[in-house]
């Protein structure tokens, strides 16, 4: 059997199982990683459905015995956990390098015996080094995007310490030249009249900076994956924010995920703001939030109709400390966050807009 030499992760899945259920006469393969709380799903074939239960990495311990292929019968609790549609028979599970588990359904009445196991087992744990191989590399490439992004935002954070800091800073100091001016000049009522304009250049510097240390934090924060139902963690979000009475947010019925819950309702929290903050508060404004069953990945969506966002600057809102008007209360960095939280659970947000018809923020999870 070939063994994957590519150094693409899903290319030597393919490449591998195709011709390993072929020769075995399996109906369907699977792999998923351990991890410290939870269990992963990195591949099926053939492409994976929401499972009825959560499998959990107790239960996945629980049947792998002292780190040796297994085979069990395919029964209600194993039907259910599975990621693809599996029915009578066995599972065959493997395990792998990098705490890796390759499973197989065989739609055999008769478990596989242990010789069968032993032989084909050296040949799974090769084709799970080479996947271990195509992990590193996939994760190097990872990390030297985010070195590359993160040098970006250094020089992002360099040009709002030298400049939008800097701005309010000038104007507070001539603020106060002025408030000066005028009380050795014994005119109190107006030195009092440039108080106002001093805490609004110090709420923006106040907004500025909480925004940049909400951002550098999102790297620094460890991922805590769980299930989450949307739809209670909408209404959580929806009770935090300030909605105009002029607004209406329909909610459709929202699937649930594997998630950071603290970062998906930031998430949401950023792009219901944004949302909000870019309609004309009158009556009639609405905001839609619902989501799209793609397959292998969910795509939601944000939409709004209020007065959308021209082409040219649609690529200038992803950016860091980047708005487009001059309310001195935003600090230009929500979707910038949302950007980061999205990519952070391997999804992609994508914006689609039309001038003077609405607004609409689409994102991808995986299932």
């Amino acid at each position: 059997m070939a063994i994957g030499k590519s150094l693409n992760y899903n290319k030597n899945c393919d490449q591998f199982l195709k011709v390993f259920l072929s020769r075995k006469m399996l109906k369907a393969g699977w792999i998923v990683q351990l991890q410290n709380t939870n269990v992963r799903l990195r591949y099926a074939i053939p492409a994976p459905y929401k499972p009825k239960e959560e499998v959990t990495l107790a239960f996945i311990r629980d049947f792998l015995k002292e780190n040796k292929p297994v085979c069990i019968p395919v029964d209600k609790q194993v039907s259910d956990i599975c990621p693809v549609p599996v029915k009578g028979g066995f599972i065959v599970a493997f395990p792998m390098a990098n705490r890796s588990v390759l499973i197989v359904h065989s739609p055999k009445k008769e478990p596989w015996k242990e010789s069968e196991l032993r032989q084909l087992e050296p040949v799974i744990r090769k084709f799970g080094v080479a996947l271990l191989a195509s992990s590193d590399f996939e994760e190097q490439k990872r990390l030297l995007k985010r070195l590359e992004r993160n040098n970006k935002d250094l020089n992002d954070y360099a040009h709002v310490v030298s400049h939008d800091l800097k701005s309010p800073l000038r104007n507070i100091h001539s603020l106060v030249q002025w408030m000066q001016d005028d009380l050795e000049n014994d005119q109190p009522q107006n030195a009092m009249a440039h108080m106002p304009h001093i805490y609004s250049s110090l709420q923006k510097m106040d907004g500025l900076i909480a925004g940049i240390l909400r951002y550098s934090k999102l790297r620094e924060t460890q991922e805590n994956m769980s299930k989450v139902n949307l739809n209670e963690l909408i209404d959580e979000v929806l009770a935090l924010i300030q909605i105009p009475d002029s607004f209406e947010i329909k909610v459709n019925k929202l699937p649930e995920i594997r998630a950071d819950k603290l970062r998906m309702s930031q998430l949401f929290q950023n792009l219901i703001d944004n949302a909000i903050s870019a309609m004309q508060k009158t009556s009639g404004d609405l905001i839609t939030i619902g989501a799209t069953d793609l397959g292998n990945f969910y795509e939601f969506y944000i939409k709004d109709n209020g007065p959308g966002i021209a082409e040219a600057y649609q690529q200038k809102v992803f950016q860091v400390f980047q708005k487009l008007d001059a309310d001195s209360t935003k600090s230009g960095i929500g979707l910038a966050i949302v950007s980061r939280i999205v990519e952070d659970h391997g999804g992609q947000l994508r914006l689609e807009s039309q001038e003077g018809h609405g607004a609409t923020f689409y994102f991808t999870h995986p299932k």
